[in-house]
């Protein structure tokens, strides 16, 4: 049944009448064509328009686009107010969306007695713009130590993308990295996802690629997205031609037919993160960083480089303050090669190289502080065990493997004893030894 509804002209209110309380719903679609007809009459000539509506649009299927009144030059909308007998009536708009252009603060209720009024809006035709994500972007990339992305997300699928999409979704991807990366921005930290969706699951790219874009980051799913460029391309698979870049989570392998490496960071490019990546018979080099003038702070972490023709990772000169760690060097030439009289400081931590033809790491004339830190596994490399690291730098520190023996700690404390008393600590009946053997049994009390 249509709503009742009772036109006041000179207060500019629409009142839906409460017939004995009986009535106290009432729909945009009923308001609607009330106040149309009412429009219409004679009696209403002389006052301008009361609303403007829209909606109903077929979205197809069957769905249409909600409605929406607005209530136009102070009309407003009011519930015939009810007795303190009658008591609170909650009353109620449905349908749609009512909403108001008026003096009062654009709200489209007139209050009356004993009636709360309210409007259940549609969010049909609505545009919504969800809350940034910002703060929990930065959240989770702090987690990361280090590249961490809080710029712009893209999507680069070798299988289905599109290059003249924006990139900006799974379903928008680009089909070539040349075109992902002309979207990201230099020094904005921008991220491009490369999906694997082949149907074999194993996404193959023959291309070899370029990154010249600063503090862009490559990230990929692992072994089921593989560089392979085969026969045709002369160039190696990933250069990395700018400062603090990422590329990880890659199977690489490198063009065949020459002397390519898998990749290679061009001499000046700092503050390269390669995470996670397979680096498999490539005809050059594993990684290189052929030098020429200073690259530093490179970080290769948590790598397996394994049957290269040349080396697993070549340190050019000028290289400074690489570091090198979790890594596996297999089959390749040498394990690792450093050379230059101006490259220094470079660290290896806690990697596993075996079975490389000449030398597990080769050091070079004239390189300076090279660490080879403690938790190194070497085996088979070269002819023997003096193999595992050929030293010609200068300044190297080679760190002990192992585990740490009974014998070992016992040094440590004689060691600790002599810089807080004397070496008598060991002589029997010193003042030394007692002080020593007192404190050792009050500790020993201490524990029980």
């Amino acid at each position: 049944m249509a709503a009742t509804l009772t036109f006041f002209k000179f207060d500019r209110v629409i009142q839906v009448d409460s017939l004995n309380n009986t009535q106290i719903s009432v729909s945009v679609q009923d308001l609607v064509d009330e106040i149309r007809d009412y429009e219409d009459e004679l009696d209403f000539m002389d006052y301008e328009k009361m609303m403007e509506a829209t909606g109903k649009q077929d979205l197809g299927g069957g769905v249409t686009v909600g409605i929406t009144l607005e209530l136009i030059n102070d009309w407003r909308l009011s519930f015939e107010a009810r007795t303190a007998l009658e008591g609170m009536t909650i009353c109620t708009v449905t349908g749609g969306n009512l909403v108001a252009t008026n003096q009062y603060s654009n709200n489209p209720i007139k209050a009356t007695d004993f009636v709360q009024v309210t409007i259940a809006q549609s969010s049909s035709a609505t545009i919504i713009e969800p809350p940034s994500d910002t703060n929990l972007l930065y959240l989770v990339e702090s987690l990361r130590g280090s590249h961490a992305s809080i710029g712009n997300v893209f999507y680069w699928d070798p299988t289905s993308g599109i290059d003249t999409n924006d990139g900006t979704t799974p379903a928008k991807a680009t089909l070539t990295f040349a075109a992902a990366q002309t979207l990201a921005a230099a020094g904005n930290n921008d991220i491009i996802f490369a999906l694997s969706t082949a149907s074999s699951g194993i996404t193959t790219v023959t291309e070899t690629i370029t990154i010249t874009v600063p503090t862009l980051k490559l990230r990929g799913p692992g072994f089921p997205f593989q560089f392979v460029p085969g026969a045709g391309p002369t160039a190696d698979t990933i250069t990395i031609s700018a400062d603090s870049v990422e590329v990880s989570g890659f199977y690489i392998k490198s063009a065949t037919g020459g002397t390519y490496d898998g990749i290679s960071i061009t001499a000046g490019s700092d503050n390269t993160l390669i995470k996670d990546c397979w680096i498999s018979e490539a005809t050059g080099n594993g990684i290189n960083i052929p030098g020429g003038s200073i690259t530093t702070r490179t970080v290769i972490d948590t790598c397996a480089i394994e049957d290269c023709t040349g080396d697993g990772i070549n340190i050019g000169d000028f290289t400074t303050r690489a570091k090198i760690k979790q890594c596996i060097l297999s089959g390749n030439d040498n394990g690792a090669v450093l050379a230059g009289s101006n490259s220094r400081d470079n660290i290896f931590e806690n990697n596993l190289i075996f079975n490389n033809t000449t030398y597990g790491i080769n050091i070079g004339t004239g390189v300076t502080r090279t660490g080879v830190r403690i938790h190194h596994t070497f085996a088979d490399n070269g002819t023997g065990a003096s193999d595992n690291v050929n030293d010609g730098g200068t300044d190297t520190f080679l760190e002990s493997a192992g585990a740490v023996s009974d014998q070992n700690i016992v040094d440590i404390v004689d060691a600790v004893w002599d810089e807080v008393l004397t070496t008598g600590h060991t002589t029997t009946n010193s003042a030394a030894k007692i002080l020593r053997d007192t404190k050792t049994r009050a500790t020993l009390a201490s524990l029980k």
